[in-house]
């Protein structure tokens, strides 16, 4: 009887550290994510350089450094707006991400659907349209949307299985701006409706649950001459709301 004691006590204690190695091993191979995180739906709104030499302050209470006049971002491309350019206000933005779970073959994919209004030309942009009755002339040229991302999941490393979380990286997405034709009231309409494995295949993989962030989406113009991704493209709109 005793004997079966004394084998019982390591027999037990191995059995406990196994198990405790087994559930180390799994913490270590999961990361905590929700149950769900869809759809993503962002409103744009003009882009506008930060205040960094203020010479004016914000009203009560966010008495804040200011700086006046506002300079936009963009050095190509604006929007209508009455008080400031005597043009109709007709410019909407917005970036819609929605998680597609699709049944095999098709791979699980996300969603990009993204459109602008009122796009129009400043004096430095040459790919511009018609003129319009007032500002500048449609926008002919491409834009990029983009945001940096941070993914964490499980296809790391070379069995592509490990879990990881990836350095921070940009998703560009281009598309061309098309003039409303016969409207001299309103600029250019800049549409886009992919998807992420449209953009990057394999970007998106079924069975590789991923938990992405997302920071600030923005939108950037073509530069002087129209062209997403050019070295001298500056940002144009931002994630963010209007308050009339």
């Amino acid at each position: 009887m005793s004997i079966r004691k004394k084998m019982a006590v390591p027999v037990a204690l191995a059995i406990g550290v196994l198990g405790i190695m087994v559930v180390a091993q799994i913490a270590s191979a999961s990361h905590p994510r929700p149950k769900s995180a869809t759809p993503t739906r962002v409103s744009l709104v003009p882009a506008y350089k930060q205040c960094t030499a203020a010479n004016s302050t914000h009203g009560a209470p966010l008495t804040f450094p200011s700086c006046n006049p506002p300079v936009q971002a963009s050095s190509f491309l604006t929007v209508g707006t009455p008080d400031a350019n005597g043009a109709v206000a007709n410019a909407v933005g917005s970036i819609r991400l929605d998680v597609l779970v699709q049944s095999a073959p098709a791979s699980n994919d996300v969603s990009i659907v993204a459109a602008m209004s009122d796009v129009r030309c400043k004096p430095a942009e040459s790919a511009c349209g018609a003129a319009n009755a007032a500002d500048g002339p449609d926008y002919t040229g491409q834009v990029q949307g983009t945001a940096q991302i941070r993914i964490t999941d499980h296809y790391n490393g070379a069995s592509g299985t490990d879990p990881g979380t990836v350095t921070d990286i940009p998703f560009p997405v281009n598309t061309s701006c098309t003039a409303t034709a016969g409207n001299t009231g309103q600029g250019s309409d800049c549409n886009i409706a992919t998807t992420a494995n449209a953009v990057v295949v394999g970007s998106v993989k079924t069975g590789k649950r991923a938990n992405v962030e997302i920071q600030q989406l923005q939108v950037f113009d073509g530069g002087a001459v129209g062209i997403a991704g050019a070295s001298d493209a500056t940002l144009f709109q931002v994630q963010g709301i209007f308050i009339p």
